[in-house]
This record gives C-alpha cells, sequence and structure tokens, in this order.
C-alpha cells in the first residue's frame, strides 16, 4: 500500500528522535556527510569523519553504524577538515567484447578488486546504478542507465543488469558507475595526503590527491559546494538536466543549438554559463555520445547557441540530444579564513583559485553555503540554479552571493539584502545540509554556532526563518559539518530526515521535515 503522509501544521510539530549514537563524540573538524540526490538513488549510508584515521558510515534504515577502513589522512584533524559527498563520481571506462543487451564487461579496471555480486548491493536492496554509452565506432549513440544484479569477481568483472539496454554494447563503448565518492580534507599544515576519497562501489580509497594552491594551513572552517551532475530540480530525474533532455537543432565544432519550442526555448542569454552540456543521444554520430564541455557563453531562447569552453573531439550532429548540468567535474571550497574560491577540477586532478573569483570579504568561522540547485526559477528568474549562497561566519550575520553563470569566472555580490532572521551572527559551530525536495526544493537547514536552535534557509525567496529547536543541550561549540539528510521513498511519496549530531557528544538526532 502506497504511503500517505498527512502532517498538519500546528497539531503536527516537527519533533527530533534519537538514533544510534555515533561511535565517536563530534569534536572541532566532525565531519557529517551524505549525497543529495532526491530519489531512490541515493546511497544508504550516511558518513562520519570523526578523526584522520576514523571514518564510520550510518546505515539509515537498520539505525546502526559501522567502521570503514582508515583513511589516513595527513594533517592534524580539527576546525578546517572537510568532507563532500559526489553521488555521480565513480569507477569510469570502457568495455570489453563479450557484453550482451544483459550483461556488460569491464575492460578498464577498477580501482580495486570487488567481491562476486559485491556491486548488486549498495547498502539496501538496489545494485548500484551503471551508465552505459554506446559511443565507440561501432557504438548505438545512446546512453541508458540500468541497476547492477550481480557481478563476477575481480577488477575487470562482468556486470549483469535488472533489465536489458534496448542495444548490445560494442567493444569500446563507456561505462560509468554512478555509486558515488566521498572527497574527504584533512586540517592543519599542507601536506600529501590532506586530500582524498573514498569510492563506495569498490569499498577502497584514493591515493594522495593534489594538493596545490589549496591553503598554506587548512584550519578556522570548511565549506564545501559539489556541483554534482545529479543534482536537479525536485521534480526532475537525476540525469535529464536542469531543462530536461533537449534535441539539439544545429551544431558546429564549437557550438550545439537547442530547441525552437519548450525545454530550453525560454533561457536568458548565459543563464547557463559555466555549467555542463552533456550529448546523452547521437545516432549520427555515435562517438559524438558522452561528450561533456563546460558552457563558456549562450544566447537567450528560442534556438539559444551554446558555445562551450573547447571544441567537440566530435562533432555532434544536428539532431544530437543533451542535457545542460552541473559541472560534474567540480568540487569548490571556502577555508583558512581566506577570500579565495578554491575549485578542485576532478578529473584534471588539480585545485585552482581561478576558476571562480574570490568573495567580497573572507570567510570566517562558521562560514555555511548552500546551492540552490533543488528549485525550479520563479518567472522571472529572480531565483536561478546558478546561484550559490555563502553565509560568512565570522560573527556577523553577512551573506555573500556567487553568481557562477554571472561572468567567465563567476560573479560575487557581498552583503546581499534577505528577509528573516537577519539579527542572527554566524560563527564557530554552525552547520548546514541543503534539502533536496521538501519545500520544492527551496530550503537548506542551519544548526547555527552549534546551539539548540535551527533555521531554514530560502534559497528561492532569500528567507531566513525559524526552523526547528532540539531539546537536548549542545557542548561547547566547535567548528566542524554535523548536519546531512536521508530520504525516504515509496514511489511518489518522498519525506526527508535531517540527521543532526549534539555538539560535543556522540548523541544523534533525526527528524522528518513536514513542510
Amino acid at each position: 500500500m502506497p504511503t500517505t503522509l498527512g502532517f498538519k501544521p500546528l497539531i503536527d510539530l516537527p519533533e527530533w528522535r534519537p538514533i544510534a549514537n555515533a561511535p565517536a563524540a563530534s569534536g572541532a573538524g566532525t565531519q557529517l556527510a551524505a549525497g543529495l540526490r532526491n530519489n531512490s538513488d541515493r546511497g544508504a549510508y550516511v558518513f562520519l569523519l570523526a578523526s584522520n584515521t576514523a571514518l564510520h558510515a550510518y546505515d539509515v534504515e537498520d539505525d546502526d553504524w559501522f567502521t570503514l577502513s582508515s583513511p589516513a589522512l595527513a594533517g592534524t584533524f580539527g576546525a578546517g577538515a572537510g568532507a563532500v559527498m559526489m553521488p555521480s563520481q565513480g569507477p569510469r571506462g570502457t568495455l570489453a567484447t563479450g557484453s550482451t543487451t544483459s550483461s556488460v564487461v569491464l575492460n578498464t579496471a577498477l580501482p580495486a578488486a570487488v567481491a562476486p555480486n559485491q556491486l548488486a548491493n549498495k547498502g539496501n536492496s538496489n545494485g548500484h546504478k551503471i551508465r552505459i554509452i554506446g559511443s565507440s565506432a561501432g557504438g548505438s549513440g545512446k546512453t541508458e542507465e540500468r541497476y547492477i544484479v550481480g557481478n563476477t569477481g575481480g577488477t575487470t568483472p562482468t556486470l549483469y543488469l535488472d533489465s536489458p539496454l534496448s542495444f548490445t554494447p560494442a567493444t569500446g563503448d563507456a561505462y560509468e558507475i554512478l555509486s558515488g565518492r566521498l572527497y574527504l580534507l584533512g586540517a592543519g599544515t599542507l601536506a600529501a595526503g590532506v586530500w582524498k576519497y573514498y569510492d563506495l562501489a569498490t569499498n577502497s580509497f584514493s591515493g594522495n590527491l593534489a594538493t596545490t594552491n589549496l591553503p598554506g594551513t587548512i584550519n578556522t572552517d570548511s565549506s564545501f559546494v559539489g556541483l554534482d551532475e545529479s543534482y536537479v530540480p525536485f521534480d526532475a530525474n537525476p540525469g535529464d538536466g536542469y531543462l530536461g533532455q533537449l534535441t539539439a537543432t544545429a551544431a558546429t565544432a564549437s557550438t550545439i543549438t537547442g530547441q525552437a519550442a519548450s525545454g530550453d526555448a525560454a533561457v536568458l542569454a548565459n543563464e547557463y554559463r559555466n555549467f555542463q552540456i552533456r550529448i546523452v543521444q547521437d545516432t549520427v554520430n555515435p562517438t559524438a555520445v558522452g561528450q561533456r564541455r563546460n558552457v563558456a557563453s549562450h544566447t537567450a531562447g528560442p534556438s539559444a547557441v551554446y558555445t562551450v569552453s573547447s571544441n567537440w573531439t566530435v562533432t555532434p550532429s544536428s539532431s544530437a540530444v543533451f542535457v545542460i548540468e552541473n559541472n560534474g567535474d567540480r568540487i569548490l571550497l571556502w577555508s583558512a579564513a581566506s577570500t579565495s574560491t578554491f575549485t578542485y577540477n576532478i578529473g584534471a586532478n588539480a585545485w585552482d583559485t581561478a576558476t571562480f573569483g574570490a568573495r567580497p570579504a573572507a570567510m570566517g568561522a562558521g562560514c555555511v553555503s548552500c546551492g540552490s540547485f533543488f528549485m525550479r526559477p520563479d518567472a522571472a528568474k529572480q531565483a536561478r540554479h546558478s546561484y550559490i549562497f555563502s553565509f560568512r561566519g565570522g560573527n556577523v550575520a553577512t551573506l555573500d552571493l556567487c553568481d557562477i553563470a554571472g561572468g567567465a569566472n563567476g560573479l560575487w555580490t557581498g552583503a546581499i539584502a534577505y528577509g528573516g532572521s537577519g539579527g542572527v551572527l554566524f560563527t564557530t559551530g554552525s552547520t548546514i545540509t541543503p534539502d533536496p525536495y521538501t519545500g520544492n526544493g527551496r530550503f537548506a537547514f542551519v544548526n547555527y554556532n552549534g546551539g539548540q536552535r535551527c533555521l531554514k534557509f530560502d534559497v528561492k525567496n532569500r528567507v531566513l526563518s525559524p526552523a526547528f529547536y532540539m531539546r537536548y543541550p549542545q557542548g561547547t561549540a566547535a567548528a566542524g559539518q554535523r548536519m546531512a539528510t536521508a530520504m525516504f521513498v515509496d514511489g511518489a511519496t518522498k519525506l526527508v530526515f535531517i540527521l543532526l549530531q549534539r555538539m560535543g557528544g556522540a548523541e544523534v538526532f533525526e527528524m522528518a521535515v513536514q513542510k
């Protein structure tokens, strides 16, 4: 029987309930992290980085914790440590001979060997999702996604799919396992090994990732925003981008033209600059499918012309199908009382401070940031998917706005006006989690200054207002990320839960977001 939700305002007050205690008390640098997909493809776990050597996972369905292998992060764990989940990341490569419509054979090795059927269980009843891309010279030119229901063992296993593909994958076609990777940042003096990822599919850690261009000392606090491909409006499907699947009407070596009606026909000029175009189907030029390019600029619709930042390797056909989505190769970070926007390019394994400009003033302890990825813009587009809101921290109420489409390197506007609780000063202990569904994807929830009160920020209407009160006393405030979300999904019924670890304690609480 489908679940029916019938919360009544005032009668049904939001209530926190205690869940299983975390394996470690929260302290400076503690990180809770989970993906923000808006459907059942979400991972089954919320992760807790408790120290340089302690990473734990909470099973949201069975209410218990388990301990993973040590991430062995470098540095001195404390204020400035961070974690961010990128749910669309995972092993990628090409297929070998022997694939069928219901099974595929990997050619590119996984980062670690897997046990038989390991990929068929991501922690709940579903296997990991895999994207098959018919991009080889003999390929179909199609992109399709399936769940993995079985696999052989090793680093190049055969994977069995939950339903047949509409095409037989050719040798050299591409695969992407959309299992997620948790990126982990240590604190203290910059050193090799301070930045790594945990790969969920293979239960393995990366080697030492690049750290050049990060601060010499990572301290004060850290605020991450991951530009994941699967972050789409509350009523859209991950993988379909912000405007759905669009059919091109023309293409050149450096451009692609959108639709004359519906889809992207109402886009404003440069509304999606610095976002990504991904070709999802091209049966005329199959080797064009799967290509990703950053949008350098575009005209307004109808028939918007998108100029990409580097030429297509293979020019798409004039009837190719594409999506506009976040540039999934990018993670943004503000840290160490700096004005810089530190941008990590996943594919290049490189940090820089030039992709996006510096913020108007240095971030401080309690800086919290969130994107506006999950809402639908208003008709006048006063709200946009390109807006990232960042409370500055440092014991001020100041809110800064980064429009990632506002210029070649984005555009910052400092100290913007917002409604509601303008007297709240954000400082040590503040933590945030966006909600990808409730309220039509408009809200991010904030536990400010490590206290008992929580706020919600409406990214569509720029209003900060009361949200919930925790009746359990908090300990001494410390920098860290102690909030995350989980989601109950039953068909079309979705209910988001906020998780919050008590400041200075191992106790963790959970609350259903009713509205």
